[in-house]
């Protein structure tokens, strides 16, 4: 075996095994007999050419058929859950409120509950672009009352990076800007999922699993503090267990998480330095998931 014939085979492995069992030789053949004599290595030129072309068929049949469809079921599923978990912090923060006794505090995030409460019913319902809508207009509310509060600032207000100075105390902007970000990342979900729904996992199913997370939530709030957060967690772990055992579970779970990182894990991202890079992180995960969504069908 001459070297630009070895060089040329190493090429042709970036290529799918079943392809090159099918066209390998008569590739090299072609390939061998317009090279120059005397020649060896593969021009640059050429040498892109056949990698591209191994990449392109290989990306072609990613993901594999059989999971295809666990990836499209997995997205719908966790277009669904991410108002569902929005919902549930809702009430999660109401019941706490309440629990004090602080009722003028709880109405509010009642309120903030409820139209998600909606979105889960129109998503399970199969009225999408209802859904679709409603999740919109709340993530609208959000950005409008974020840029009220910005707005409302004092004069006189001094910048010190990303913290804001007002009458002394200091106000972090990229915290505020945050807060509306979990809801733009549940509407674009609903945006890209084309069926969300519970899927293979079945609505008594899912009904069951979420009434027990939400009933754990609710009643860890007005708990003393030890307790709600060991019951809240007992019920989000074995929840976890039985659907991470299914491969639609383990994908609803890697599809969820650009959603739960702005969802839960604020506290980590305190300047816009660091709120620009969970964006841009969560937008190209969002563009992966359309992506996967959208690959129900063997190519």
């Amino acid at each position: 075996m001459s070297a630009l014939e070895r060089r040329y085979r190493r090429l042709l492995a970036w290529y799918p095994k079943d392809h090159r069992a099918r066209h390998e030789e008569e590739m090299l053949a072609v390939l061998l007999a317009a090279s120059a004599p005397g020649r060896r290595r593969p021009a640059g030129r050429e040498a892109f050419d056949l990698v591209r072309g191994g990449l392109a068929i290989r990306l072609r049949r990613f993901p594999p058929p059989g999971s295809r469809r666990h990836w499209q079921a997995a997205t719908g599923l966790a277009a669904l859950l991410a108002p569902l978990t929005l919902f549930g912090a809702g009430l999660f923060r109401a019941a706490g409120y309440a629990g004090r006794l602080a009722f003028d505090l709880a109405l509010p995030q009642l309120i903030y509950a409820l139209p998600y409460g909606l979105v889960v019913l129109l998503a399970w319902l199969g009225r999408r672009w209802a859904a679709i809508a409603c999740a919109w207009a709340m993530a609208a509310l959000h950005m409008a009352e974020t840029m009220a509060r910005l707005l409302s600032l004092p004069e006189g207000t001094v910048v010190v990076g990303d913290v804001l100075l007002v009458s002394g105390r200091p106000l972090i902007a990229a915290t505020m800007l945050l807060s509306a970000l979990p809801a733009c990342v549940c509407a674009a979900m609903l945006t890209l999922v084309p069926s969300p729904g519970p899927g293979p996992v079945g609505s008594r199913r899912l009904l069951a699993w979420a009434g027990g997370v939400l009933a754990a939530c609710v009643v860890g709030a007005l708990v003393p503090r030890v307790f709600g957060a060991v019951l809240i967690l007992a019920a989000i772990a074995t929840v976890a267990v039985m659907a991470l055992r299914s491969p639609v579970g383990r994908r609803t779970a890697a599809v969820l998480a650009p959603f739960l990182l702005v969802a839960v894990m604020r506290s980590w991202f305190t300047d816009l330095a660091g709120l620009t890079a969970v964006t841009v992180a969560t937008a190209a995960l969002l563009g992966l998931t359309a992506w996967l969504a959208r690959t129900g069908k063997p190519a």
